[in-house]
């Protein structure tokens, strides 16, 4: 513990130096610690009220629904909401909600179909459930081949969310560190998404979750990114799966230890891990079981700090599950 106190407080140090590098990291200063909730049952538990109280946190980013390809043939809708949360809080006391939308890269292509329907299934899910909004922030992995569409999808959503809610809605976006690299969305403002940097279907990778490394590429654009960030850190876990030839399979969101005999999982190297068959028919699998240290948040953080400046945070997600992996120390570090 004293040595991770020690090192949260060199990375202090270290960051007090670099700050205000670009004229928008002070633009969001006083917007408060924040979180992102992203499963399909919305309902704060004790344990998770007492985190978000112990860490001042008053921001919730909840994930609202995703819009994809329609998967059904029995509709004429090109594009539909999946995966809508449902939300079982009767009152959220002083916690401001931001709804937030996934949109699939296919999906964004279709914007003109949706745009619409997806503001009012917004003001709908609000109103049904007593939450008073300022905000909405939508989710999308654009590239090139789909920048034109999710910035055309971002100007024609704002009219169509004040004309359900009757008031000027403020418009957020997730940026991807490789869209560092491109002009900004016309939105009020951004948060750095600092995690899924790496290739998980890869053998090689070491962590997809978190590398230091893979940041590094892409801070030298943020001095000139004309847009005020705020930054999101990790806190979850995954395995990822790979056949007998290094091939990927799948990706797994529990535990390997919950997935697999424990008797047939053998350690290689670093996090990675062998299953051994049980059957005729099987194989031998390999597993890399992906954590992100502290010490891995806390550096990348830094080194993001240093080339933009203070950055709000926004921890990626509430799961106590999740969260026990890190000791309070850890936690307030990540925020502070």
């Amino acid at each position: 513990m004293k040595k991770c106190i020690a090192f949260c407080a060199l990375l202090l140090v270290c960051t007090v130096g670099c700050q205000q590098n670009n004229p928008n990291s002070n633009k969001l200063k006083h917007s408060g610690n924040a979180v992102y909730y992203w499963q399909t049952w919305f309902s704060l538990d004790e344990q998770s009220q007492e985190f978000l109280e112990k860490n001042d946190i008053r921001t919730v980013y909840l994930r609202f629904f995703d819009v994809d390809i329609n998967p059904t043939e029995y509709s004429s809708d090109k594009c539909a909401p999946v995966a809508t949360v449902s939300i079982a809080e009767k009152s959220f006391g002083n916690l401001h909600i931001v709804p937030v939308i996934f949109i699939t890269p296919a999906a964004i292509k279709e914007y003109e179909s949706f745009t619409d329907n997806l503001a009012h299934r917004v003001y709908a899910m609000c109103k049904k459930n007593n939450i008073s909004i300022n905000e909405v922030q939508f989710d999308c992995d654009w590239t090139e081949s789909t920048h034109d569409a999710y910035f055309q999808f971002i100007k024609a959503i704002r009219p169509a969310l004040k004309e359900y809610f009757k008031k000027d809605i403020a418009i957020s976006s997730t940026i991807r560190l490789h869209q560092l690299a491109q002009e900004p969305p016309a939105v009020d403002y951004g948060v750095l998404m600092c995690y899924n940097t790496g290739n998980f279907k890869d053998f090689k990778t070491e962590n997809s979750i978190l590398d230091v490394k893979d940041v590094e590429k892409y801070t030298k654009y943020l001095k000139k990114y004309a847009l005020p960030l705020k930054l999101a850190l990790p806190d979850f876990s995954w395995d990822v799966e790979f056949d007998g030839n290094h091939q990927f399979v799948r990706l797994n969101r529990g535990d390997y230890g919950e997935l697999y005999d424990s008797t047939n999982l053998k350690h290689l190297k670093g996090n990675m891990y062998a299953v051994s068959p049980v059957g005729e028919e099987e194989t031998t699998k390999y597993i890399r079981h992906e954590v992100v240290s502290a010490e891995t948040i806390l550096k990348s953080k830094a080194l993001v700090e240093k080339h933009y400046g203070n950055m709000p945070i926004v921890l990626y997600h509430l799961d106590n599950k999740q969260l026990s992996k890190y000791s309070d120390d850890e936690i307030k570090a990540f925020f502070d």
